[in-house]
């Protein structure tokens, strides 16, 4: 079997994987609130429902990582929330309307968000013993995600209403592509099954998910709430995804060599400077009111984005017992988006309507700020408890 993975041939099905269903991200997550607002919802009724279905979220995503751990073969359960998101997200053309626009937007994000960490999971098991790094086949939801989101922005022309049958369209054709990736076996005749607690008792891994929780804060506040500020201060559309493209066309370089830089300078350097980085961004944004500035400004996304949930994601993999992986994988994106989104949705949409977008920028760079000095303080002489 060791032998078998280590001639295994580059993974194609789960490259174009990622390549198309973070293409649908790319639309639905940039474009979804500007949507809402031209639809004719205020920010403050856009951020209730980002909380609201937050919650929802909150309790799907611990369901479902659950159910992959202990599903015969993990792959199925991703299936499942393929066809439900496809359902969910064609839904959106049957009401305008608050109250079912809501119950849309929490029940496809039940679906659509929990696939990325378990596709991680199945992709990391999958990988292991391999020839083949994380971040090359990861590599193709950047490439996905960068060259999607400009042309969406030239497709859509301000008018947002068909990103839904694109994002269902990409979800039936992840489908598609994830019946040809090697099944992955879950853990459900296992007895004496490893306890979730086991996880928490990982301190350094409590430490690393609370500095990723703090990157999401202000990650989480731009991208629900920051494009509706630069379509105010002069953006547009085009201008948006141009954004968006700066923010993951440099995750492309940082992929290819995150390998042997965490090698080089370990794993604390690399979150270290990522969190240097993304304090530097958020302040940049609370300053800058021209629209090129902004936009070369997110360049500095793609380094922070990488280096932080490719130590994640290696060191949960590497770590962790293989029965709680994929629970932990979904505790870690919980706790990184969902909670984030949680506190920066119906709190950062009241907020933005009072003191406005680039003030929340300024807020989140205080935040990380303070997170990144605690954890450069925390993680001297913990060099080997930092590496996977």
């Amino acid at each position: 079997m060791e032998e078998k993975k280590k001639s295994m041939t580059f993974p194609k099905g789960l490259f174009c994987v990622y390549l198309i269903f973070f293409s649908g991200q790319a639309i639905y997550n940039t474009y979804l609130n500007l949507y809402l607002a031209q639809i004719g919802f205020s920010t403050t009724q856009i951020g209730s429902m980002i909380s609201i279905s937050t919650i929802v979220l909150l309790i799907a995503q611990t369901f479902w990582g659950s159910i992959s751990d202990r599903a015969e073969r993990k792959n199925g359960v991703v299936a499942f929330l393929y066809i439900a998101s496809i359902i969910s997200a064609l839904g959106f053309y049957l009401t305008k309307s608050y109250w079912p626009v809501l119950f849309l937007v929490a029940a496809f994000s039940a679906f659509f968000v929990p696939i990325i960490p378990l596709n991680d999971n199945i992709t990391l098991e999958s990988l292991t013993g391999s020839k083949w790094d994380y971040g090359r086949i990861r590599l193709g939801g950047t490439i996905g995600y960068a060259v999607t989101v400009v042309l969406a922005g030239y497709f859509l022309k301000d008018e947002y209403s068909s990103i839904f049958w694109i994002v269902a369209a990409a979800m039936a054709l992840c489908l598609i592509f994830s019946l040809s990736v090697t099944p992955v076996k879950g853990f459900k005749e296992r007895k004496n099954k490893s306890s979730i607690w086991t996880v928490l008792s990982d301190k350094t891994l409590v430490v690393l998910i609370g500095f990723n929780l703090m990157y999401g804060l202000g990650t989480s506040f731009f991208y629900n709430f920051y494009p509706i500020h630069f379509v105010q201060i002069g953006g547009n559309s085009k201008l948006v995804g141009w954004m968006m493209f700066a923010c993951s066309v440099v995750e492309v370089p940082c992929l290819m060599v995150m390998h042997r830089l965490v090698k080089k300078i370990g794993m604390s350097g690399v979150l270290i400077l990522s969190g240097v980085f993304t304090c530097i961004r958020w302040t940049l944004l609370y300053f800058l009111t021209a629209p090129m500035l902004i936009i070369l400004t997110n360049l500095l996304h793609g380094f922070s984005f990488t280096g932080i949930s490719y130590c994640l994601l290696n060191y949960i993999n590497r770590r962790v017992p293989p029965d709680l992986r994929a629970s932990s994988q979904v505790l870690n994106a919980t706790m990184s988006t969902v909670f984030s989104k949680l506190v920066f949705g119906y709190i950062g949409g009241a907020a933005f309507e009072l003191w406005g977008g680039g003030s929340m920028m300024a807020c989140s760079a205080i935040t990380i700020g303070i997170a990144t000095l605690f954890f450069w303080v925390w993680s001297r002489g913990k060099g080997r408890e930092l590496s996977f």
